[in-house]
């Protein structure tokens, strides 16, 4: 019988770029400012808020179900965690000239959480088009 290869798996939306210095550059103002006031938001314990004026007109924003799930998770993240104490920028870098992947980290008591905000920009104005967060420092300290 012929075996029929498995189909390959989904790649992972959120990899670390290999053999790249983190750049720590703040991003351009218009997503500084926004990304700062999520931050001082989370910090705040404002966590529906926060995501809900970060994600407004954005496609992850109209996803509700996606939505209420990223706030459990940060509150469940937070509880094990700690509460967010302050947060900076770790690496910014470009893919091509459009596409900006943005990784900050996050300090709690406990270790830090690692966010990772993808932009695009289809034409003149940025938009999130992806983001997450984790707990997976150990391939950081390659």
């Amino acid at each position: 019988s012929t075996s029929t290869a498995a189909p390959a798996p989904p790649r992972n939306i959120m990899p670390l770029a290999l053999n790249h210095k983190p750049n720590a550059t703040s991003p351009p103002a218009e997503l500084a400012a926004p990304i700062d006031k999520f931050f001082k938001g989370l910090k705040a314990g404002n966590y529906a808020d926060s995501y809900e004026s970060f994600l407004a007109g954005t496609r992850l924003g109209a996803q509700k179900e996606k939505m209420s799930v990223f706030i459990s998770k940060t509150q469940e993240a937070f509880g094990l965690y700690g509460k967010l104490n302050d947060y900076e920028i770790f690496d910014n870098y470009n893919v091509g000239s459009n596409v900006l992947v943005l990784t900050y980290l996050s300090r709690h008591d406990v270790q830090p959480l690692r966010w990772r905000f993808i932009f695009y920009r289809p034409d003149k104005t940025w938009s999130l088009i992806n983001m997450g967060f984790d707990d997976v420092l150990l391939d950081m300290l390659d």
